[in-house]
């Protein structure tokens, strides 16, 4: 063997040690993926494939972290586009394996039988958010017409020095936030029982702001998609000027089945 042989060998052996392969999903074998994955220098996706079941990843350098928020976004992109595609299970974001046949091995073999699963259960699913948030000032009118201390406290704020009304500014919020939340809470049935027409499959996440009221993930089938639209639609109508609702989707089942990709040792 000569010199530049070794080095050659040696070169792409040290290559091989500096990428490691990002799982994005657990799709069915079969799947032929396109597009470039994520990272500063973004490989193709590909495969790896056991028996029925295959996982999508990419190579990423491991000396590059992936800490940009647009490394975040763009591999939910990735994730969420498939849904149209295929069946998919989503891999929470920054699962790494060391090579393919790690992939194959570590992940793919000793869960077959539960991916596989998975997947069947959802097939031509989706879940969407549905979020709703209050119209300020539409919200605020509700609550001064129906609260008589926090209207009184807010004609006396109206009519009081600002440096004169701390005091009073203190207790009218309090008494708007504790409204706020009690509207909420009956809201937040309306938009369940609402979305329960189509769907038992729902998961709330809590507000994030005092206007919203919540954001629901629902798995809802891709072919029900226009009966979502409808359902939200006709809810949106009867709230029109006092709730703004808003569908996001179709997305990967990210609040439903979200694997942890570690290697089985």
């Amino acid at each position: 063997m000569t010199t530049a042989d070794t080095a050659s060998q040696t070169t792409g052996a040290d290559a091989k040690a500096n990428v490691a392969q990002l799982i994005y999903a657990i799709v069915p074998a079969g799947h032929e993926p396109q597009g470039q994955g994520i990272g500063r220098s973004p490989a193709p996706l590909r495969t790896v494939t056991h028996g029925e079941i295959a996982a999508l990843v990419s190579a990423v350098a491991v000396d590059e972290p992936l800490d940009r928020a647009e490394d975040l976004e763009n591999y939910s992109r990735i994730v969420d586009n498939l849904v149209r595609e295929t069946s998919i299970v989503p891999i929470r974001f920054g699962a790494a394996l060391e090579d393919e046949a790690a992939v194959a091995s570590g992940l793919l073999e000793p869960n077959a039988e539960q991916f596989g699963a998975a997947l069947r259960d959802l097939g031509g699913q989706a879940e969407y958010l549905v979020s709703g948030q209050y119209v300020e000032q539409t919200v605020l009118r509700e609550i001064l017409q129906e609260n008589q201390q926090a209207a009184e406290l807010a004609e006396t704020l109206r009519t009081t020095p600002a440096a004169a009304g701390r005091d009073v500014s203190l207790a009218l919020g309090e008494i708007i936030n504790s409204e706020l939340e009690h509207k909420r809470e009956g809201d937040t049935d309306i938009m369940v029982n609402t979305l329960r027409q189509l769907t038992e499959e729902l998961v709330l996440r809590p507000p994030t702001h005092e206007e919203e009221i919540a954001t629901l993930a629902v798995l809802v089938p891709l072919d029900k998609e226009d009966e979502l639209v409808h359902v939200v639609d006709l809810l949106s109508k009867q709230w029109e000027n006092r709730v703004s609702l808003r569908i996001v989707g179709p997305l990967a089942a990210w609040d439903f089945l979200t694997i942890e990709a570690t290697e089985s040792q």
